[in-house]
């Protein structure tokens, strides 16, 4: 007996899985500003210890995307109109950012200048994490995007089998995905070459088949996950473990694993349901919908700022909370401006988004927030 996954509900916006980025953008932020040295002494230390797991967040992103994809998935769509969509929601605002990294490293920042023309273009053309060395070049935290890129090929052609596989076949998979996630960062060095567990494009995909998984459960009414109480607990003790062994091998991915794998599904039931949720207020959605320009621009303005000024020692805690503090609101700033003039804008002209009303906003809603993820930066 097959499982029946039907088409891509009507009233396909799920608010709160938008709200959720920007809650780990935040999270990505906090742990970016203990990397790139915005703190010194006591206050980084308790930063560290607030937000010292938010590479963490790489791994919700991942199956975000994989969740949501599966979620609007339509059985009609062909795979060039898929990877024309996909195109419009990344492509464009990748090549302003990776521009306005090279401005950035030929002005202030120049430790993130790219040398190599060759690892250049391969960032251009989102192949770059294939090759361990250039994992950060162009805009260094478009290395996922990389990522992204090569679960977009894969998807179209991982659905035929998921749209009609029986109950017990779609937790199988779920099942293998996540022995997957839980084995790859302790044995990938296994492998010939320098692969990385981090940022190497198919050491990532379990996370994403998770996500695609849990929504295929969930739209064949076959999941039978619990409710929300118990996704939120496991992913704060996930987290919280993580933060604690964050020089461990599964620090980035296995300890949060099985609270991501299930608050997704929880949250999306959660919102089908029309339960208020903080996460589905305004604020956050609007937020959500911009967290993918901010994570694109926060470490390239956060820099600028740090060469800028002073170095951080010089300045008190409240100083360079304020310093922080201006630079947060600058790239929100300028991902509100990147997120309106290019992201909306290339994705109404080249994957025909021009149209309105109420299940057009309502895709759009979900496909346009929250299927490109945010991850941090690896901690290598």
């Amino acid at each position: 007996m097959t499982t029946n996954v039907s088409p891509a509900p009507r009233d396909s916006h799920l608010p709160s899985l938008t709200g959720l980025r920007w809650i780990a953008a935040g999270t990505v932020f906090a742990f970016h500003l203990t990397t790139v040295g915005f703190f010194t002494g006591k206050a980084a230390t308790l930063l560290s210890g607030l937000a010292g797991a938010g590479a963490t967040g790489v791994s919700l992103f991942f199956m975000l995307s994989g969740f949501v994809l599966a979620w609007t998935d339509a059985p009609g769509t062909g795979p060039l109109r898929f990877w024309r969509r996909r195109i419009a929601r990344v492509v464009p605002l990748h090549l302003v950012t990776v521009a306005l990294a090279l401005v950035v490293a030929a002005t202030l920042v120049p430790s993130i200048a790219t040398l190599s023309a060759r690892a250049l273009v391969a960032n251009v053309l989102l192949v770059s994490a294939w090759h361990a060395p250039w994992w950060q070049a162009g805009n260094p935290v478009s290395w996922s995007l990389v990522c992204e890129a090569f679960f977009y090929a894969v998807f179209p052609f991982l659905m035929v089998p998921l749209r009609r596989a029986p109950a017990w076949a779609l937790w199988t998979v779920g099942a293998l995905a996540l022995a997957a996630v839980l084995l790859v960062p302790t044995s990938l060095h296994l492998l010939p070459g320098d692969l990385s567990t981090d940022t190497w494009p198919p050491a990532r995909f379990p996370e994403f088949v998770l996500g695609v998984v849990g929504a295929c459960l969930v739209r064949s009414g076959a999941w039978r996950g619990p409710r929300l109480p118990v996704p939120l607990t496991l992913t704060v003790l996930g987290f919280a473990v993580a933060n604690l062994l964050r020089s461990t091998p599964l620090a980035l991915t296995g300890y949060t694993a099985i609270g991501f794998a299930l608050l997704l599904p929880a949250l999306a039931r959660w919102d089908r349901e029309r339960r208020p949720s903080v996460l589905a207020s305004p604020l956050l959605v609007g937020l959500g919908e911009r967290s993918f320009a901010f994570y694109l621009v926060h470490v390239l303005v956060l820099q600028s700022v740090l060469a800028s000024l002073p170095a951080a020692a010089t300045r008190t805690a409240p100083e360079n909370a304020l310093v922080a503090a201006a630079a947060f609101v600058t790239a929100l700033g300028l991902a509100s401006v990147l997120h309106v003039l290019i992201e909306v804008a290339a994705r109404q002209v080249i994957a025909g988004s021009g149209r309105t009303g109420p299940q057009r906003r309502s895709r759009v809603g979900l496909a346009g927030r929250t299927d490109v993820p945010m991850p941090t930066t690896p901690t290598r």
